[in-house]
């Protein structure tokens, strides 16, 4: 089903972009793909602050295709909600009692405002509905010239566990955040993230309503490790359901996993 939320460019998952990849895998020994995604873009409004939010919308529309994850956030419903709206969740997440240390940093208020928000309001937002999350930092590069192979592997690792559905992983680093949607292993051995990016807009990601310019579109979503060279990465994996009242008061508090681990 294709969704036109208002104030959005939205790209379907279709298999356009899988046919894409086909038709360029010369060099491709494998790939890795999310079940499936809408692409938001930044409009007018929202372009320069709004990444956040429009990366949380592209996981929402991926997770309600799931039904365990439909019934905690959607109730049915079938709607991405628009940014004021995600604004507002936000906000009543912190009120519950979630990350009171973000809350207080960003002065507990969110709507009407063109405040960043990043990884830790993502997890703040799903926790709150129940959605048990894990917060990943890539605190420094782990390979030469500033670059994050234990970031590739990692990534690998998810995409590659055999599951029955597959959301894609909020990536966060400073002044932007992305969606990564799947995963490449070129014949070298080496990995090619598959990105989602705001920034993108609907000119661009049309590039994918045909198999004649698919491949122009292909530029735009993969990224080599050498493209990858901010100081620090936060990723966010969906990781199933808070199925206690135990597990759901703990995730209040927000902790997260650093790699490389420390001694």
């Amino acid at each position: 089903m294709i969704r036109r939320p208002p104030r959005s460019t939205l790209f379907p998952y279709t298999t356009l972009f899988r046919s894409a990849i086909c038709l360029s895998n010369n060099n491709v020994l494998a790939v890795w793909l999310c079940t499936t995604v809408d692409h938001y873009a930044a409009t007018y409004g929202d372009k320069g602050w709004g990444c956040g939010y429009r990366n949380i919308q592209m996981m929402l529309s991926s997770l309600m295709h799931n039904t365990r994850y439909n019934e905690k956030l959607f109730n049915g419903e079938n709607s991405v909600p628009s940014i004021s709206k995600i604004q507002e969740l936000i906000e009543w997440s912190w009120r519950k009692g979630f990350d009171p240390q973000g809350c207080e940093q960003l002065g507990g208020k969110l709507c009407n405002t063109r405040k960043w928000i990043g990884a830790t309001e993502v997890v703040t937002l799903l926790s709150a509905f129940r959605i048990r999350c894990q917060l990943v930092d890539f605190h420094r590069p782990t390979g030469p010239d500033g670059t994050h192979p234990e970031l590739f592997q990692w990534v690998a690792e998810y995409f590659q566990k055999q599951e029955d559905f597959k959301a894609p992983l909020y990536l966060q680093h400073q002044g932007h955040s992305r969606t990564i949607i799947g995963l490449e292993h070129l014949k070298d051995g080496s990995f090619r993230l598959l990105v989602f990016d705001p920034s993108h807009n609907r000119i661009q990601m049309d590039y994918f309503s045909s198999t004649a310019s698919a491949m122009n579109g292909m530029r735009l979503v993969r990224r080599p490790l050498g493209a990858m060279k901010a100081r620090h990465y936060q990723v966010v994996a969906v990781a199933g359901i808070l199925e206690t009242e135990q597990e759901f008061k703990q995730n209040k508090i927000l902790r997260s996993v650093r790699i490389p681990r420390e001694n």
